[in-house]
């Protein structure tokens, strides 16, 4: 019987996958330049360290699931495949919309960059790309498709379709969270209502979806199933590890999306209510001055 790889096998599956490594050294590297341009403004113009933490964390995830031997062996397992695909979708793609890098891009740059970033996510392409119900329906469509289709299967063949399987699962994750968090300017704002219905939403499909997949009693990956290495678990227990990686992965992911969402409401309502505190103190207060205003000029007048 073949033995699991040793460690030495593991890491000499690094794929150093050119386009992708190029992708994310120079992401990283912008988003430190820019970072370092706004450190240097006004205190209220300053990003916030967490979010180059958050930034550089999902560059390392992104990286975790593209090029390293979870990479090779994704091709490989199923449950490992999932794994990089909850990597990319659930947790890299999240940690970038909390960068708020459209934010930062908006700091480091001049008065013309930053007319000319604003046409850009206000003009029509961006807005109907980052419109809730399009991003909602792009999430489902394409999870669903390169994780629940024959294209799963044929990305493990062809280098392109993987990079392809990759590289759109990113970017419709990113618009999946990009109006959920909120933490980056976009056209059609949705209020906090409206952003915990749009994760609770997700979170139970998500939930019907892993509770069905869960309960086939045959693989629905013939590729995976007929070339599972011998070291490798069966192919139902395979797929049904898989399945619970992206269930319960997911559903955590959801629910600290939910817990953020949820503080971040109760303080935006904590701060209205202290707008509205202070235009109603203001309000009495001009009330009250005009009352002895008109109170003087009839004393005056008698």
């Amino acid at each position: 019987m073949e033995t699991a790889p040793g460690l030495a096998e593991i890491l000499g599956h690094f794929s150093w996958d050119v386009p992708w490594l190029v992708a994310l050294i120079g992401a990283e590297a912008a988003y430190v330049w820019a970072f370092r341009g706004s450190r240097n403004m006004g205190r209220g113009h300053r990003h916030p360290w967490w979010k180059l933490w958050s930034f550089s964390a999902a560059i390392l995830l992104i990286a975790a699931a593209t090029v390293t031997p979870l990479e090779h062996y994704g091709n490989e397992v199923l449950w490992l495949n999932f794994l990089g695909f909850l990597l990319l979708t659930m947790i890299a793609a999240p940690l970038i919309a909390m960068s708020s890098p459209l934010t930062l891009a908006l700091r480091a740059t001049g008065p013309v960059g930053r007319s000319r970033i604003r046409r850009v996510y206000r003009g029509r392409v961006m807005s109907a790309l980052t419109f809730p119900a399009v991003t909602w329906l792009g999430f489902a469509v394409a999870t669903y498709a390169w994780q629940f289709s024959p294209l799963t299967d044929m990305a493990t063949r062809n280098d392109l379709v993987r990079d392809l399987q990759q590289s759109t699962l990113l970017v419709v994750s990113v618009l999946f969270w990009w109006p959920a968090l909120g933490c980056d300017p976009v056209r059609v704002q949705m209020n906090h209502p409206l952003r915990v219905f749009y994760i609770g939403v997700e979170m139970v499909h998500k939930g019907l979806f892993g509770g069905m997949f869960l309960s086939m009693t045959s693989p629905f990956h013939d590729g995976f199933a007929t070339h599972l290495p011998a070291w490798a678990p069966s192919p139902m227990t395979d797929q049904r590890v898989g399945i619970l990686i992206l269930w319960i992965g997911g559903n955590l992911i959801f629910v600290l999306a939910l817990v953020f969402l949820v503080r971040q409401w109760m303080l935006y309502e904590t701060r209205n209510t202290a707008r509205i505190d202070r235009r109603l103190a203001l309000g009495r207060e001009a009330a009250r001055q005009k009352r002895l205003a008109l109170e003087q000029v009839f004393e005056r007048g008698v």
